[in-house]
């Protein structure tokens, strides 16, 4: 992916990063007409163990939200996974911003680390089943957009696959039990370096294109430990240090107009993607400066383009 990383005149880069053209929501704005949809697909392939008072189950049930805009043209896909205790809802006002600048956006509920987790508790060690999920609802959504009568059918602008996500995306990404060859990009968004998770390889350099973002005043993965991501893995790599933001901060405030660090994180996000997918290099380059004019910390190495 890395012939994508092709300049757009500095001109177009510039209204890009102003005015929210090309592909952008101009900042403090809301979306107001894309749709969200519920989707929900079970794999019969894969089990959910047992947890508190849950029995567990043979299969595995991904309640997915979608967020897409009102358009007749195919655009690439986000799919995003949630962290402990938390729903695809805490990233409507995310997800939406992103959707309304060009991407269809979807988001799985883990079934047992999603917030309404069935037996009443979180279960951390069915993280390890997690990239799985993620494969298992990018296939899903593959296949709606080819089947005649979905709506998502020809809206999927293939092969644009990305990801966002904390330790399931490094699994999904840049791990060998769990590397799925589909994901042209990746968004790590405060992701914890969890030694031994997802098997005994460390993380692997070599992955897509990835953005990392990560608040400074994270109190619950600390933001040296994107700097130590950011120098494990090879570019195309791009670091956003989100000035003064706790954990949850970028994805997960729903406030309009939406709190500098969502702001931020939404403005990368879409650069980064339209970079990866759309030839959008200078747009990237522009959105980075600002964002470091504004006081994050910015690092980025593109690698050859």
């Amino acid at each position: 992916m890395l012939g994508k990383f092709c300049e757009i005149p500095p001109l177009l880069a510039a209204l890009c990063l102003t005015s929210g053209a090309c592909g952008g929501t101009a900042p403090g704005s809301a979306a107001p007409d894309v749709a969200r949809s519920e989707r929900v697909w079970v794999d019969a392939s894969r089990s959910t163990p047992r947890a508190g008072t849950f029995a567990g189950l043979p299969t595995r049930t991904l309640r997915t939200l979608i967020w897409q805009a009102p358009s007749a043209g195919a655009v690439p896909l986000l799919v995003m996974a949630h962290g402990l205790g938390v729903l695809p809802e805490d990233f409507d006002a995310f997800a939406r911003t992103v959707a309304a600048a060009g991407f269809i956006v979807a988001a799985p509920a883990f079934p047992l680390t999603n917030h309404n987790a069935p037996g009443g508790q979180v279960l951390f060690n069915d993280l390890n089943n997690q990239p799985g999920d993620l494969s298992f609802v990018i296939t899903q959504i593959l296949q709606a957009a080819s089947s005649d009568g979905d709506p998502l059918l020809g809206r999927l602008t293939l092969p644009d696959v990305a990801v966002l996500g904390a330790a399931t995306v490094i699994g999904l990404t840049r791990k060998n039990c769990c590397r799925d060859v589909r994901v042209h990009a990746s968004i790590l968004s405060a992701a914890p370096l969890l030694s031994g998770s997802f098997g005994p390889d460390p993380i692997s350099a070599a992955g897509p294109p990835t953005l990392i973002l990560h608040g400074t005043a994270d109190t619950t993965v600390p933001y040296v430990t994107a700097t130590q991501l950011y120098s494990l893995i090879a570019p195309p790599r791009f670091l956003v240090g989100l000035k003064g933001a706790e954990h949850a901060d970028a994805l997960e405030s729903q406030v309009e107009p939406p709190i500098p660090a969502r702001d931020a994180g939404q403005r990368a996000t879409i650069a980064f993607l339209n970079a990866v997918f759309r030839g959008g290099a200078a747009q990237l380059d522009a959105t980075l400066a600002a964002l470091a004019a504004q006081g994050n910390e910015v690092q980025a190495d593109a690698g050859t383009r």
